[in-house]
């Protein structure tokens, strides 16, 4: 983990500069004002600004009186290596084992011990994500969908996000610190497994995207993107363009190795995914499993209940045939492992009823 832990502040994520770690005080409460009249208006809203470094994140944050931009960077940078740290893992695992998943990196990338200092950051990065999850962005669409989950669940368990400091000044009390590094700390387990999820699904639909040859990574990423490209927002598709226009450029004379970008465009010959349904709702359900110690025996009866029922009343298929089916599934395709036991429920374990909002019998 160290090693990984060394490459990945290394990498040259954008957004991934330095930390908002010491925000100036009337910056922040001029920046909550500015919040509560933007965060409502984000459909008629501007697309949201693509910035080149922290500097300039910094440098728009000063000049439109809200630093709300400067923290967006910054996440988004985070995020960026949080990606790269789950598409590594994939991408370095035997096909037949998966590696372990969902094992707190994004806790040790967003928020590692000791973080903040300040105990203020706490109540700007929550208040951000909250806001962020509003605009027509990539990283945004996942920042929604994990508070999403965070959000039902803080409806079943009182206790999750309950935390108050002083809207005017940031101040927390020294026991409400430990409230609101709780509520974030839960947040990145939802972000880690929509992160995981999307990962997952790459890995069988765009099978050169996570191959060694990084070149042919990169370019695979660009075709993969180029295919979906109609549903992009403007400020997707605006960097798209710019990462599409330096790789032309620096493939040019490499008409071989640029064709991969066409080739997954308009085939990415995906690999044969079997269980595409369970593997969403064991991935999506993971947080609940570890909060709640779920058994395997707890996970089954609650996919029983979220699956449609076999057709013509026939038995469940692998991996929801056993207990045992699903513990190997769980471990070899999808990566995911408890380290403590648990006693299985009577009847449906504790948190099910989250499990079942998040993923109606109807939809996904």
């Amino acid at each position: 983990m160290g090693r990984r832990m060394k490459k990945r502040k290394q990498a040259q994520s954008v957004g991934a500069a330095k930390s908002p770690d010491k925000p100036d005080d009337q910056a922040m409460r001029d920046s909550v004002e500015r919040a509560k009249e933007l965060a409502m208006r984000a459909a008629s809203a501007e697309p949201f600004p693509i910035f080149a470094s922290q500097a300039d994140a910094e440098a728009y944050s000063e000049k439109v009186g809200d630093m709300y931009y400067e923290c967006c960077y910054w996440l988004e940078g985070q995020l960026n290596m949080c990606l790269m740290a789950m598409h590594d893992l994939y991408a370095s695992a035997p096909p037949t084992k998966r590696p372990g998943m969902q094992t707190g990196l994004v806790r040790e990338i967003i928020c590692p011990e000791g973080w903040p200092s300040h105990p203020k950051t706490l109540v700007f990065t929550l208040m951000t994500c909250a806001r962020f999850r509003r605009e027509d962005t990539c990283h945004a669409y996942t920042v929604n969908e994990a508070m999403t989950a965070w959000d039902l669940e803080s409806q079943h368990d009182s206790t999750l996000g309950d935390f108050t400091f002083d809207r005017k000044t940031f101040e927390l009390s020294s026991s409400e610190v430990e409230k609101a590094r709780c509520a974030l700390l839960r947040l990145c387990d939802w972000i880690e497994s929509r992160l995981h999820y999307g990962t997952h699904v790459g890995w069988y639909r765009s099978p050169d995207c996570y191959c060694d040859n990084l070149d042919k990574v990169h370019l695979a990423n660009i075709g993969t993107a180029q295919r979906h490209i109609a549903k992009f927002s403007e400020r997707d598709r605006k960097r798209w363009e710019g990462i599409h226009e330096r790789a032309a450029a620096k493939h040019k004379t490499d008409l071989k190795t640029w064709g991969t970008v066409g080739k997954v465009q308009h085939d990415p010959e995906p690999r044969m995914w079997t269980h595409p349904e369970v593997d969403a709702r064991i991935i999506g359900l993971w947080p609940l499993v570890l909060r709640y110690n779920w058994t395997h025996t707890d996970l089954l009866k609650v996919l029983d209940k979220l699956l449609p029922p076999p057709p013509d009343g026939n038995d469940r298929r692998y991996p929801l045939d056993s207990v045992e089916s699903l513990k190997v599934h769980c471990r070899t395709l999808c990566g995911l492992t408890k380290s403590t036991k648990g006693k299985s429920a009577d009847g449906l374990p504790e948190g099910w009823q989250i499990a079942e909002r998040l993923f109606p019998r109807n939809g996904k």
